[in-house]
């Protein structure tokens, strides 16, 4: 019993209708978070952590090797690492979010965008620290542009060639074969229907087979991974572009080749889905912003501790470099959030129309509900004078209304008018 009140709650009255309605607890909520949800993230990112150790410290054995003995096959297999890690990380990505999915169900949030909130700042997080925290060690930490390019390289064209197979190959491999599997089944069906001596109309079957391929097909889940790989390119391509500038070249080329799959995904692989309403991204817009704030410190730090830079300012102190660094980073921010504000989310032209457009249907709704209460009010009229008339025993009440005369005693409808309003 306890352990039913503590998943399910207890029965509460909703502040706006008043009705009953289960109630969790905020403490019980929050109590989860602290004592199961945080640690566990946690556990996770030091498990990432320790991953990117071992990768490092076999990456920078491959390096030394390759510099003492420079050979073909040394050359390649210090790629080796990168590629591994990346594989890696992608599998542990994939436990990680059934176990972020799980500890967000478990805190039992009262509303849908509360819920996905929480979710996607435990995958942001995690995702953020699984797929940079190696970049930001070999770029601050070792100072090795070089093997920064290459690790970024790496884990860029990995990443994007890893996920044309979860995302497209794999579900229109399953989808092509279940779509064989049924067919199968129906045309079996369809034999011993006309061994019975069964008629039954072609077209009929060909639609009732189509619906019935159809409705086997794997529902669409929503944007969620979608926007999370669009989130891991932009960082990809930003947070160290200084360092890797050809990253946005490989990033719209595989743009352009994942709109293709998308759509042949939606048109082919998944149920048609659903239009959701809603007024933004939600918490995506806001990762994206924090992203770009990133962005422009991280570059700024590369160019900062890149040699060329120290050898050309070589008369200038560490402190005055770091001074001219803090101000042109601050500089950058607020030319940022300047144009920001004066680049509105929806440009003025695109706003007046779509207002119009909102007036206009206004407009035409207000018209529809006057005509049809001016037709019920017509109707109300001709049915009273009708009633009237067979109460008085006028013989024209059983002529038909097109021959039928109007009444010559308009302060009786006045009068009916007057009691309707």
């Amino acid at each position: 019993m306890l352990c039913i009140f503590w998943v399910l709650g207890s029965m509460g009255k909703n502040p706006v209708t008043g009705q009953p309605e289960p109630v969790y607890s905020v403490v019980q909520r929050n109590i989860w978070i602290g004592l199961v949800s945080a640690p566990v993230v946690t556990l996770c990112l030091f498990l990432t952590l320790y991953i990117l150790g071992t990768y490092l410290h076999t990456q920078l054995r491959l390096s030394e090797e390759y510099l003492k003995n420079p050979t073909i096959m040394l050359f390649f297999g210090k790629f080796a690492p990168s590629a591994v890690y990346t594989i890696c990380i992608n599998i542990f990505r994939s436990v990680y979010k059934y176990i972020a999915t799980w500890l967000t169900d478990k805190e039992n949030h009262r509303l849908q965008t509360s819920y996905e909130f929480h979710l996607i700042w435990k995958l942001l997080l995690f995702n953020f620290i699984n797929s940079f925290s190696s970049l930001f060690y070999i770029a601050f930490w070792l100072q090795d542009l070089d093997l920064l390019r290459s690790h970024l390289a790496a884990q860029l064209i990995t990443n994007q060639i890893l996920d044309q197979f979860p995302e497209t190959l794999m579900p229109y491999a399953k989808v092509q074969y279940e779509k064989w599997r049924l067919k199968r089944e129906l045309r079996n069906e369809q034999k011993k229907r006309t061994a019975r001596g069964e008629n039954v109309d072609p077209n009929f079957e060909a639609l009732r087979d189509q619906a019935t391929i159809e409705s086997e097909l794997p529902e669409y889940l929503g944007t969620f991974d979608d926007y999370l790989e669009l989130f891991l390119q932009f960082g990809y391509c930003f947070l160290f572009s200084s360092a890797f500038p050809i990253a946005a070249l490989f990033a719209l080329i595989n743009n352009v080749i994942e709109i293709r799959g998308d759509g042949f995904k939606l048109c082919n692989i998944m149920q048609r889905p659903f239009a959701r309403p809603a007024n933004s991204i939600g918490p995506w817009q806001l990762a994206f912003e924090l992203m770009g704030f990133a962005a422009v410190t991280t570059n700024l730090a590369l160019i900062y501790v890149s040699p060329p830079v120290h050898e050309y300012f070589s008369h200038a102190s560490d402190g005055q470099l770091i001074m001219a660094f803090v101000v042109i980073e601050h500089l950058l921010i607020f030319a940022k959030l300047g144009m920001t504000v004066l680049i509105p989310t929806v440009p003025r032209d695109v706003a007046i129309a779509m207002a119009k457009t909102e007036y206009d249907m206004k407009l035409a709704v207000k018209e529809r509900r006057a005509q049809e209460s001016r037709k019920e009010i017509e109707a109300q009229i001709q049915a009273k004078r009708w009633s009237r008339r067979a109460v008085r025993g006028d013989p024209r009440q059983g002529a038909s209304p097109s021959t039928r005369s109007l009444p010559t005693s308009p302060q009786d409808d006045v009068t009916f008018v007057r009691s309707i309003n």
